[in-house]
């Protein structure tokens, strides 16, 4: 994101919290690049689990039965 479009934002963390997110920065990611990175990735496994769910309790309907 360019910097003209992020607001500058103080969020108070651990130190070892933010070690943590330093070090899963690639070369050239901003701190907003990975966090970004990491709501992605939860949401995919927060869909992931959820159609799990689903398809355990047998609540699936396939597309291909519309």
């Amino acid at each position: 994101m360019p910097v003209q479009e992020c607001a500058t934002k103080r969020i108070p963390v651990c130190p070892s919290t933010w070690e943590t997110v330093h070090q899963l920065r690639k070369p050239g990611q901003t701190f907003d690049d990975v966090i970004n990175e990491l709501i992605r990735k939860n949401s995919e496994i927060r869909l992931i689990e959820e159609t799990q769910r689903i398809r355990k309790r047998n609540k699936f309907v396939p597309l291909s039965g519309l």
